[in-house]
């Protein structure tokens, strides 16, 4: 499991995806992750790569560090995923997706009934973890009541974020090898085979109009994630909060 009870994938800044296929992924407090060539501390100070530049945050404002594995180290141990073609989501049939959510307007998140944009009130048993205070607060809940489970595969936890009281992103969290392995065949099943970023590496994007998906395994934590995020709030983010 990881240091803390959760990572905050609220308001996640991707790389576009001409990014380096190794790359080190860094994880800030606030919500934001970057994909960067090289990550490295100094003098209580990280360093990194954005846009071409070399910058700096605070040692205590980093959540989490995974480095890329180096050429020569042997790649984590894989299970074959068969190659599926992309599936229609069913919105009724197995007991994760009768969950009696509401479902409202805006893109089809992909997980059960539940789309982009849509209320917290819409979405039963919520409860509210912690408020991160990036883009003028971003509410994180979690659903203690209902089984941990992300449609065939069994997950440690599934936390949901709202922005401006609409659900703006959800992060599905394993912590070992066994489990990740079938996130990563659940996540082929329902949304086809995806980009692998590189043979050695257990990364994968998925991006449609409404959805930016994102899975990978950190070896030194032995934890895997399956992130989601609105394209469309994404946006709306972007233009409020312009870097």
């Amino acid at each position: 499991m990881l240091g803390r009870s959760l990572i905050f994938f609220t308001a996640v800044a991707l790389l576009a995806v001409t990014g380096p296929a190794a790359a080190d992924i860094l994880i800030l407090k606030s919500g934001e992750m970057f994909e960067t060539q090289k990550t490295w501390t100094e003098n209580g100070q990280v360093y990194f790569y954005k846009g071409g530049r070399q910058v700096s945050v605070a040692e205590d404002q980093v959540e989490r560090m995974i480095h890329a594995p180096v050429s020569a180290k042997p790649a984590a141990p894989t299970v074959a995923v068969p190659a599926l073609p992309d599936l229609q989501l069913p919105s009724r049939g197995t007991a994760e997706d009768q969950g009696g959510d509401i479902p409202a307007p805006g893109g089809d998140a992909g997980f059960i009934e539940l789309k982009w944009g849509q209320p917290p009130s819409q979405i039963r048993g919520l409860v509210l973890v912690e408020t991160d205070p990036a883009y003028g607060g971003v509410n994180q809940y979690s659903r203690p009541q209902r089984a941990a489970r992300f449609g065939r595969a069994s997950v440690d936890n599934i936390f949901y974020g709202f922005w401006r009281g609409r659900l703006f992103t959800i992060l599905v969290e394993v912590s070992n090898y066994l489990d990740f392995t079938a996130l990563k065949a659940e996540a082929v099943r329902r949304y086809g085979q995806g980009r692998h970023e590189a043979s050695n590496l257990d990364r994968y994007r998925w991006s449609d109009a409404t959805t930016d998906r994102f899975l990978t395994y950190d070896e030194a934590s032995g934890t895997g994630y399956l992130w989601m995020r609105s394209r469309t709030l994404q946006n709306e983010i972007a233009a409020l909060y312009p870097e």
